[in-house]
């Protein structure tokens, strides 16, 4: 079904049909569209010369050629047939479908070949804007579909605002009852601590969608970050992980070195990046399985690794593995997964042109096990001691 032809449209066929009753000397003129693309199409006016209550009416001997229409500025004008005399009927014509009709009459002269030639150019003209009004129009609908979905979303993001604050108070009301040796206290501050990141994405989310129209793709991405402890923006990740690894029964191993170099780095962004490996690594592996946090001080950098003793990951998925939505022989299994975090992950990473790496089987001379690695580079000479 083609939607209603544009005021744009309308005002093109309006000039084409002036051009014709001046050059020409046509008494009666009209253009009709297609109601549906079928060979038995319903027509519908869209413009009429002289204006009339009673537009030109199509004939009803009209009817669309058996084989396809084509037509080349080396072949004589298609037409239609019409059984009345000096009348032409010509197609508005796509990719050998009828889009509409130019329907053109003169009162007593006949129409001269020349004169053909020019009212088919007339028809190809407004075939072709018949298409691209088509097209915008589709593409007017698509956007306003896709604003709806984003409208949606945002809607959906904005309500989730109100449960995570639910939460944080409740965490919060729940701490004060809580003395410090309870032996719960340390899981209801890692319930706080990831209530508050979840808030602050919520929040970086909503400063990015206001801040969208300002951007350029001719200005640099800006990076923001301070030089940050990597220690103190693993802690709550650590304490976490190891809650996760008690209740799943499986090991999580750290291993950091007493002193470490600060790195230029968002701490959000670090914290998402290793959270997404860690939820990996987890989700991945089977029970009495082996999880690990690594940290190696080298010369002028510092390679975090997040690694597994698990399955490992066949070489022929693993160029695939940071493509957005891609989950390989994992789409098949029980284990839950988007396909996004590892696609998150180095999106995040590539403002400050870091990259992940994949190791797979990890150690080398095994058969299974993954690691993945971040080389982070030193900011600055000074180092961060303390103890793990």
């Amino acid at each position: 079904m083609l939607s209603p032809a544009s005021e744009e449209f309308v005002a093109l066929c309006r000039t084409q049909l002036k051009l014709v009753v001046t050059t020409l000397g046509a008494s009666s003129l009209a253009v009709y569209l297609s109601e549906t693309l079928s060979d038995r199409p319903s027509w519908s006016p869209v413009v009429v010369y002289p204006d009339s209550p009673s537009p030109l009416a199509l004939p009803s001997a009209l009817a669309l050629p058996a084989a396809p229409l084509t037509g080349s500025s080396a072949l004589p004008p298609v037409e239609l047939f019409s059984s009345l005399a000096n009348q032409l009927l010509l197609p508005l014509m796509y990719q050998n479908w009828v889009l509409g009709v130019l329907v053109a009459q003169r009162e007593q002269q006949p129409w001269l070949a020349a004169e053909r030639e020019q009212l088919q150019q007339v028809a190809q003209t407004l075939a072709i804007a018949c298409v691209l009004d088509q097209r915008q129009q589709w593409l007017s609908h698509s956007s306003t579909a896709l604003d709806q979905q984003q409208q949606h979303f945002e809607n959906v993001l904005h309500q989730l605002r109100n449960p995570v604050a639910a939460i944080r108070t409740f965490v919060k009301l729940l701490l004060k009852h809580l003395e410090p040796s309870h032996r719960g206290r340390s899981l209801a501050e890692g319930i706080a601590k990831e209530t508050e990141r979840l808030m602050a994405l919520l929040n970086d989310y909503r400063q990015q969608r206001a801040d969208l129209p300002a951007l350029s793709a001719a200005a640099p991405l800006t990076l923001v970050g301070t030089p940050i402890d990597l220690r103190a923006a693993l802690a709550p990740l650590i304490e976490a992980a190891q809650a996760r690894a008690e209740m799943e029964g499986k090991t999580f191993a750290v291993e950091i070195p007493d002193t470490l170099p600060p790195l230029w780095l968002d701490t959000r962004v670090c914290q998402e990046v290793v959270s997404n490996l860690l939820d990996n690594a987890f989700k991945y592996t089977s029970t009495g399985s082996t999880i690990g946090l690594r940290l190696t001080v080298m010369a002028e950098s510092v390679e975090l690794r997040v690694w597994d003793n698990g399955c490992g990951i066949p070489a022929a998925v693993q160029p695939h593995l940071f493509t957005r939505g891609y989950r390989g022989v994992q789409s098949d299994s029980e284990v839950e997964g988007t396909g996004l975090g590892l696609a998150i992950a180095q999106e995040l990473l590539r403002p400050y042109n870091l990259s992940l790496n994949v190791i797979s089987p990890y150690p080398a001379d095994s058969d299974h096990g993954t690691a993945f690695t971040l080389t982070l580079p030193v900011h600055a000479t000074a180092v961060v001691g303390g103890s793990p």
